[in-house]
């Protein structure tokens, strides 16, 4: 875990013989996505996993999407994740997303760490300075602070962003 939820970093790398699995997952995915309600993310397809925090009614916390070799990959990543978001930029089928999202910082639902899964290349934007994600890269944030993702660079791009629902705040999971 990073002791200073200040900085961005790269944490790991999704294994090679994995990623092919996890794009392939992703892509049969995108049938069961709903346009981005955010004003911030205006074009994007996103589908919610574990937990949906609804944005237009801060404080709702309903079940969503679980699958059980998504979630144990995810406990890889982030152990104790609860809350998480795959989202898509490209083309599929009839489904065309941005994959975009200007930079803001995460409501309150969630803790200030965030780890994103990023299949794809993209430039996220983190604290006013640009980095490129690349495929299979692991980043761990603190969302409290400005990001987005402000350009695609592959033909297709998905993330996989994980958080813990901030019960100091009053979110909690649903058993």
């Amino acid at each position: 875990m990073n002791p200073n939820p200040s900085d961005l970093k790269l944490i790991s790398k999704v294994k090679s013989e994995t990623l092919a699995d996890l794009r392939s997952f992703c892509r049969e995915s995108v049938n069961l996505m709903t346009s981005d309600v955010s004003s911030y993310a205006q074009g994007r397809y996103r589908l919610w996993l574990f937990h949906e925090c609804d944005l237009r009614t801060p404080g709702t916390i309903t079940k969503a999407y679980y699958n059980d070799r998504l979630g144990n990959f995810c406990q890889r990543v982030y152990p104790g994740t609860n809350i998480g978001l795959l989202t898509f930029g490209g083309k599929i089928g009839n489904i065309q997303s941005t994959g975009l999202i200007i930079p803001h910082r995460d409501h309150s639902y969630s803790r200030a760490i965030a780890r994103t899964v990023n299949l794809g290349s993209c430039i996220f934007n983190y604290d006013g300075k640009d980095y490129q994600l690349n495929d299979g890269d692991i980043i761990e944030f603190n969302c409290k602070k400005l990001h987005g993702v402000t350009k695609i660079l592959s033909e297709e791009r998905f993330s996989i962003n994980l958080w813990q629902l901030n019960q100091e705040k009053g979110y909690f999971p649903i058993v």
